[in-house]
């Protein structure tokens, strides 16, 4: 088969397995059982000047009133497509119906007032008996088919965003208790839930399950600063002023945060922060017309609204158009999403508070179904026919696979094993193939009262005799120093790797780090090492190396990673469940993309690993930035197929004649856009 013919066909399941124990498993699916049995009329929706989606929301709901779309359930899908089972009432839809739209003061701040021109203009009629050919295999999925999907992801969702704060694709009911749960670095985080309408095998399924979001919490601007800073109240703040650092911080959380202003007695205008000031209110001047003369901001507002400023030492906010204002006049709005990269100790943070049991994640999955999404009860599924069982989730036939057999190294005992319940223990086990370590330092960054050196030494000293005893071959101990975690990380990694150097003839094989603390420290670590050094890092909690009891295990967890990262084998399936790869020479690829943040405009990196033997436990990695950010194609895969098939060529002195290509991350929408162009760049 030709490339060619690999491009315009999708792989056919090749059957159902029958290995394993049979099981049923419960999912959170809920089953359409009356399909749609009609055509949808799709609509562009287009604003001008462009804006947020509140407010674009709210000029949807503002042409449609006037213009009677409820009347026929149209759909809004919240960016820019409407769809409605019947036509709707437009004088001219082929070239586009303008409607001017004035948007005044109202309730939600977050909605730009002004005037704005909505443009609805008719784009097609969209078959739904395409998408039913494709859920049926009677079909391909074709464009039609994604956008009748996404017809009716507007319709299962329109309701339930009305009702709701929604962000993205999840929505966020209040709390059943309504006490905000703040999170550190003063972010509030919501939890919530998303449905998605997947298609089946000949039935189409509503996907629902839980989400989570962090948002700006809601109040005086003071009070948010004091949470952000982690300050145990406002008091705080009051006298001492920030220092630069926390200036800089604020300015990076707080940039296009919408505010209320509240020192004016008829109305309450809404700006946007573009800064922090570096100067306090008291400090920071500029020349009054009214006055002749230069005049502070604290001043001003004195002789201006007379009010007299709590907070003189703290900076001013710089919003638009110009205007200064202080801090303490300013008013966080609610439903504001915070768009910024989170710190590591804030993940921490919020994974314990969204990380729950099965059973209470499907729980709460069906408490949504019954009492925040309501299929059953929802009009506009009603408008097109659409019915969901909302009494059953979808129960399926599953199988728990038999545990694989592994191999250690032929010396132990009983070389091949099965684990028991997905683990499996290495006393007195030796892996298949230990790595040599020479040339090594343990950097330890806290102070030597809190991690005393003979600590170090004695914990080091035990992982060398266990590493020593599984295989690996550590003729020395390694070198050890302390560095200041809060100082130069870079410094400190370079003065390691040069006193790691026991053997001139061999580089740095690891840096070994004690941390005090999990945090950035950590993933500075890892940048520098991997990209700056080109030397593996192997951090470790502090507080493991005092535990009285469990140190060889402890011991023996760390030596498998070290192992693993140094090129050795720790353990490899037996012979007959890898002849897929060993029968003939095959080279596994994985790839997958990583997309930064919501409101972080950093590009898209791609990873791809290559296995280079025939156990498949030796790899090579590499990686590229995509120039357009946010692709889902891996730009440059060719180049770096290329570069790991020289390396393959290099250890077996011959190519591979099968490539394996696992590919992560790619939507259903997107597979045959992804495999089109990839198959290509990897073949």
């Amino acid at each position: 088969m030709n490339l060619y013919e690999l491009d315009n066909k999708m792989a056919q399941r090749p059957g159902y397995g029958k290995e394993g124990r049979p099981i049923k498993l419960k999912t959170n699916y809920l089953k359409v059982v009356q399909f749609p049995n009609i055509s949808l009329y799709h609509y562009s929706f287009d604003v001008a000047p462009k804006i947020n989606k509140q407010t674009i929301n709210k000029i949807y709901y503002d042409v449609a009133n006037k213009n009677n779309f409820g009347k026929f359930f149209a759909a809004f899908d919240g960016n820019s497509s409407i769809y409605s089972s019947t036509p709707l009432p437009l004088a001219n839809e082929r070239k586009g119906n303008k409607f001017k739209v004035v948007i005044g003061s109202n309730g939600d701040k977050t909605i730009k007032k002004g005037s704005y021109e909505a443009t609805v203009k008719f784009i097609e009629t969209l078959s739904l008996d395409r998408l039913r050919n494709y859920i049926s295999s009677q079909g391909p999925i074709t464009s039609m088919v994604i956008t009748c999907l996404a017809a009716l992801n507007a319709y299962i969702n329109f309701n339930v965003r009305q009702k709701y704060l929604s962000s993205g694709k999840g929505i966020y009911p209040p709390s059943p208790k309504n006490i905000p749960i703040i999170l550190s670095s003063g972010v509030e985080l919501k939890q919530g839930f998303y449905q998605s309408l997947r298609p089946g095998c000949d039935q189409l399924f509503i996907n629902i399950d839980i989400c989570a979001a962090v948002f700006y919490p809601s109040g005086s601007l003071p009070e948010v600063i004091g949470k952000i800073l982690a300050k145990r109240s406002t008091e705080e703040l009051r006298f001492r002023g920030l220092s630069n650092s926390e200036i800089i911080l604020l300015s990076k959380y707080l940039k296009n945060l919408n505010v209320e202003t509240l020192h004016h007695h008829n109305r309450k205008p809404v700006y946007k922060i573009k800064r922090i000031t570096k100067e306090s209110a008291d400090n920071l001047k500029f020349y009054n017309d009214e006055k002749n003369s230069d005049m502070s901001i604290s001043e001003y507002f004195l002789t201006k609204y007379e009010i007299t400023l709590k907070f003189p030492n703290l900076p001013c906010i710089l919003v638009n158009r110009g205007i200064y204002l202080p801090i303490e006049v300013c008013y966080v709005l609610p439903g504001q999403r915070f768009e910024g990269p989170l710190p590591d100790i804030t993940l921490s943070d919020m994974i314990k508070h969204t990380c729950v049991k099965p059973q209470e994640r499907f729980q709460r999955i069906l408490n949504a179904v019954s009492e925040v999404f309501q299929h059953d009860r929802d009009p506009h599924l009603e408008s097109i026919g659409m019915e969901v069982d909302c009494k059953n989730m979808v129960v399926l036939n599953g199988r728990v696979l038999n545990p694989p057999r592994l191999t250690f190294n032929e010396k132990n005992r009983q070389s091949e094993f099965i684990p028991e319940n997905g683990r499996w223990n290495i006393v007195n086990k030796v892996v298949c193939q230990g790595a040599e370590l020479v040339n090594w330092a343990v950097v330890v960054f806290d102070q030597e009262r809190s991690a005393p050196q003979q600590l170090v030494k004695s914990f080091m000293k035990r992982f060398r005799e266990i590493a020593n005893q599984k295989g690996m071959n550590i003729p020395n101990d390694p070198y050890v120093m302390y560095a200041n975690p809060q100082g130069e990380i870079t410094t400190a990694l370079n003065i390691a790797c040069h006193k790691s150097l026991f053997n001139k003839n061999y580089p740095p094989h690891i840096i070994i780090c004690i941390l005090g603390s999990t945090g950035p420290i950590y993933g500075e670590i890892k940048r520098i090492g991997d990209t700056q050094l080109g030397v593996p890092t192997q951090c470790i909690l502090l507080k493991r190396l005092a535990r009285k009891n469990g140190i060889d295990q402890i011991c023996s967890n760390i030596f498998l990673k070290v192992n693993a990262k140094l090129g050795g084998q720790n353990v490899i399936l037996t012979n007959d469940q890898i002849d897929f790869v060993s029968s003939e020479l095959t080279m596994i690829l994985g790839a997958d993309i990583f997309h930064s943040g919501r409101g972080d405009n950093r590009p898209s990196i791609a990873a791809v690993c290559a296995s280079l033997d025939s156990k498949a436990t030796r790899y090579a990695g590499r990686f590229s930035v995509n120039r357009d950010p946010r692709n889902e194609i891996i730009e440059d895969l060719k180049g770096i197929v290329i570069d790991l098939l020289r390396v393959f060529y290099q250890r077996n002195q011959v190519l591979p004649r099968k490539i394996l290509f696992y590919r992560d991350g790619v939507g259903e929408t997107q597979f045959q856009h992804v495999k089109t162009y990839e198959v290509k760049a990897s073949g």
